[in-house]
């Protein structure tokens, strides 16, 4: 992302409705948190449109719109648009045209599509300056948990297993046992720690409760998550978002694989022995590969011992 644009949620708009979400009442804060989570579609909605995707109402809406000290749902809808250079994001109008197939057909190019879509949202919504203070975070701390449930969980064992080899330490604890066991693990954590948490739509209880353990507990932590709704964005220091919208999933784990992928990557760059730590990982699993023979059959090399 070019380093001159304002982050998609730190335009002054999605700013404003993200300060105001913890003290709005509970049908202000559907409507809010909607926002938050699809500010490309909201600006093509009418308040009615609105009230339906969000099952408040009209009225609610408005109210909202006061609330944030925008007149109404009109003076809402003109800060979205003034801010948003795009008015449907690629997801939606992937959706409306699957809509609109009578066979209903997903395929390979609609996946490639969505997940562009989703990659390029995660560009808009991080700054650059947010994910090297992250990387700096975790390539200075002694021991790093990465923590996830429910999908997220599989994510969260990856983000641990890649940052093995360039880490002092790095543990996933929401594998084996539940979450009795991951907060059995986390106990120990402390000021010179970090917490990596992962939480995508829907949220855990466990991970939020668990994050904000840690950050009671003086260690830093790090959320990977889907929007500035999410619950782990109040006691996280760094928040890395990561777009979830599909046109036939619940959601989508592409964006936040990615900032997996790139955090791993970066860390792995700040390691002055990362390429002999590179070269040494590769050499110790060599034995288990299969390599390639001049009779073109190939071969499994003995194990060593």
């Amino acid at each position: 992302m070019p380093n001159n644009q304002p982050a998609l949620y730190e335009s002054p708009v999605m700013r404003h409705i993200a300060q105001a979400r913890p003290d709005l009442a509970p049908a202000l804060g559907k409507v809010a948190d909607y926002l938050l989570r699809h500010p490309l579609k909201s600006a093509t909605l009418t308040i009615e449109e609105l009230a339906i995707e969000t099952k408040t109402s009209p009225a609610a809406v408005n109210r909202l719109a006061r609330a944030l000290d925008y007149g109404g749902y009109s003076g809402l809808k003109a800060a979205l648009l003034e801010t948003l250079h795009e008015l449907v994001s690629p997801v939606d109008k992937l959706r409306q045209e699957l809509a609109q197939r009578p066979s209903g057909v997903f395929g390979l190019q609609e996946q490639l599509r969505a997940a562009s879509a989703n990659l390029a949202a995660a560009s808009d919504a991080n700054r650059e300056t947010v994910f090297e203070s992250t990387v700096a975070a975790l390539a200075a701390t002694r021991r790093i948990y990465v923590l996830g449930f429910g999908n997220s969980a599989y994510l969260a064992g990856l983000a641990a297993a890649t940052l093995v080899p360039f880490c002092a330490d790095a543990i996933a604890i929401s594998m084996e046992g539940g979450n009795e066991n991951a907060a059995y693990r986390l106990a120990a954590i402390g000021e010179s720690d970090l917490l990596l948490a992962i939480a995508l739509p829907r949220y855990s209880l466990d991970t939020v409760q668990l994050a904000r353990f840690a950050k009671q507990r003086g260690a830093k932590v790090v959320a990977i998550t889907d929007s500035p709704a999410s619950p782990l964005c109040e006691m996280a220091d760094y928040v890395l978002y990561a777009p979830v919208d599909h046109p036939v999933l619940t959601s989508s784990n592409a964006a936040a694989l990615a900032l997996i992928e790139g955090l791993v990557a970066a860390v792995m760059a700040c390691n002055k022995e990362a390429v002999r730590l590179s070269a040494e990982l590769t050499e110790s699993v060599l034995s288990y590969l299969y390599v390639s023979t001049p009779d073109g059959l190939g071969a499994k090399p003995r194990k060593t011992s």
